[in-house]
């Protein structure tokens, strides 16, 4: 990750020159060595690694669990000095935690060089002792945790010491060997200040004193929080091949809630999913020009970088934790909106709302209630493919919506509105931090889809029928090994996978033995299995696999001219994963033993 502030050298062609500002999000205003100033496109300029030895962080799921929660305990000690920090803050800091003041100094530091990573903080050792290290046993652990929960936690307020007190005495009868006040008090700040807060002071007073009103939510930067909500929309929609509806799509967006602009979007005729939004989280973390240029959209989508914060509904495809743990590498910072406060996602709903306003103006509307349509045919109106429709709302957002003054910035556009907040106050501009190599862009891409856990054997790796081999999975190959690797797939092209070796530390594209064009997808292979148990056949191979795909297809062509669902399964192959056609045309050459392969560049492609 790169941070993009005043003050920051950048190189452009092998030249350092300082940050000033910026003229907008896509170009930033440098000075080079001699005061001469410069305009510079910011997608132009040099990798920041360039020319050393990049280290790329493991995949989310794989990260040591213990030393992963150590650092986000470090994480929550030095959050109140990241933005205001002095000595004396940092030594009470310290002193409260029991560490020395220079600890909490190498942690800042170690975090704010990072861009905000939690990795930083993880330990790099395996075992340690020392000051800020708990040694309790599972026994007394269990104990102080019920002390806290019935205790501290209630509307008695009983002090720390006093629960020291009583938990001592319980390991004195116990024959336990006695807890010091700084480790019960260090159990105690992990708890979240607002849940220790509503449980010792009662619900009024929480509602009084912490909970935020309605009119209260307010961001000061852009990127500060951006926020990201589902839809179906309310139109019709038809296959590209017979121009017959095959149903609503849904819609997922991100919206900035300081300027109101739309961080990014994914289209997709299947329920909201965390693919859906990965591709649509992955659409915002990147520059648009590539994206515009391919949907012929003329004009400028001028919003990308990492967000400090976003905002989320307690949807499922939201909580898993791929997605949490992307964020805390990324030091994003992912909240879910609380119950009975709707103002947390209010903005996006908002913009939501506009959109399914405009559709109702197109061909095909089904409007929001059957009242409202009256005897309106939307399936015999409807005109727009998905990608039509795609291209659509691109053009939509990026001259109209972002064009349009918005009441609730004044009368400004949110164009506007984003060029002033990166200008910020006093003529300082706002530090943005953006995503800094294309390896960086991949690890980004790829950390975000789903993945299975699988063992290697001297076939390769098995994936949902289908068999997968490299000459860099042979160093794995342990026969009386249970070990099983993380493998990370695309569920819209299913003719490679990818595997992260562990010693390599990068993402390695895994070729399938057989390919087929189009790419089968997850929806196929989920049919295929189902008829397979309809028939009872147990065993099933890589080759049975790809027969059926072609006969389901085959049957698929047939039918789509009669039915909905058929064209609808058809139609959703198109909708492409977000790899470039001539990507999805070559395949890396094998490496054998633990040579470092050569992976070949993802080129950002949006567009499904």
């Amino acid at each position: 990750m790169r941070k993009l502030t005043a003050g920051e050298t950048v190189f452009y062609q092998g030249k350092p020159y300082i940050i000033e500002g910026f003229e907008n999000l896509d170009k930033i205003v440098c000075k080079d060595t001699k005061g001469n100033f410069k305009i510079l496109n910011i997608t132009e300029l040099d990798e920041e690694h360039q020319g050393k030895e990049q280290s790329y962080p493991p995949p989310v799921e794989s990260l040591n669990d213990k030393f992963y929660q150590t650092a986000l305990k470090r994480l929550e000690i030095i959050k109140p000095l990241l933005q205001a920090r002095s000595k004396k803050a940092v030594r009470e800091r310290a002193k409260e935690y029991g560490y020395c003041a220079q600890t909490l100094y190498n942690w800042i530091n170690a975090y704010i060089e990072s861009g905000n990573s939690i990795l930083a903080l993880m330990p790099k050792y395996e075992k340690r002792g020392g000051k800020g290290k708990t040694r309790i046993g599972k026994e007394q652990k269990k104990i102080i945790d019920e002390i806290i929960l019935n205790r501290y936690l209630s509307r008695q307020k009983i002090t720390v010491a006093q629960i020291v007190r009583e938990i001592n005495a319980i390991f004195y009868k116990k024959g336990l060997e006695p807890v010091s006040y700084n480790t019960v008090n260090r159990i105690i700040k992990q708890i979240d200040e607002r849940t220790a807060y509503k449980s010792r002071e009662g619900r009024n007073r929480y509602l009084n004193n912490l909970k935020p009103s309605a009119n209260s939510f307010e961001v000061s930067r852009p990127l500060e929080v951006i926020q990201i909500d589902h839809t179906p929309l309310d139109l019709q929609i038809v296959d590209e091949t017979y121009r017959k509806p095959i149903g609503r799509p849904y819609l997922t967006l991100a919206l900035d809630v300081y300027s109101r602009m739309i961080y990014g979007f994914h289209l997709t005729l299947d329920a909201p999913s965390l693919y859906s939004v990965g591709q649509t989280l992955y659409m915002g973390l990147l520059p648009k020009e590539e994206y515009l240029q391919k949907t012929g959209i003329k004009g400028k989508w001028n919003i990308f970088g990492i967000p400090d914060t976003i905002h989320v509904d307690n949807a499922k495809e939201f909580r898993s934790r791929g997605l949490k743990t992307f964020c805390e590498i990324f030091g994003i910072n992912l909240e879910f909106r609380p119950k009975g406060m709707p103002f947390f996602g209010g903005h996006v709903e908002r913009v939501i709302k506009t959109v399914n306003m405009h559709v109702h103006s197109l061909s095909g509307t089904t409007f929001s209630n059957p009242h409202e349509r009256g005897d309106y045919k939307s399936e015999k109106k409807a005109v727009f493919t998905l990608k039509e429709l795609e291209s659509y709302i691109a053009e939509w957002i990026v001259n109209i919506y972002h064009k349009t003054p918005h009441n609730g910035l004044d009368g400004m556009t949110p164009e506007d509105k984003f060029s002033e907040g990166l200008r910020g106050e006093n003529g300082l501009p706002v530090p943005i931090r953006i995503l800094d190599s294309a390896e960086e862009k991949k690890f980004a891409r790829i950390s975000l889809l789903p993945f299975e856990e699988r063992k290697i054997t001297k076939q390769g790796v098995s994936l949902f029928k289908l068999r997968y081999y490299d000459e860099a999975l042979s160093v794995f190959i342990r026969p009386k090994s249970n070990d099983k690797y993380i493998f990370r797939y695309d569920p819209k092209d299913l003719n490679q996978i990818y595997f992260y070796h562990p010693d390599l530390r990068e993402y390695i594209e895994i070729p399938g033995v057989k390919k087929l064009y189009p790419p089968p997808t997850k929806w196929e292979l989920d049919t295929v299995a189902k008829e397979t148990k309809r028939y009872r056949q147990r065993e099933i191979h890589n080759e049975m696999v790809y027969d059926a795909i072609l006969r389901l297809r085959k049957r698929e062509e047939e039918a789509s001219k009669k039915t909905k669902q058929a064209r609808r399964k058809k139609e959703n192959r198109k909708i492409r994963s977000p790899l470039s056609n001539k990507e999805q045309q070559n395949t890396r050459k094998p490496v054998s033993g633990t040579a470092k392969p050569k992976i070949k560049k993802f080129d950002i492609d949006f567009e499904d």
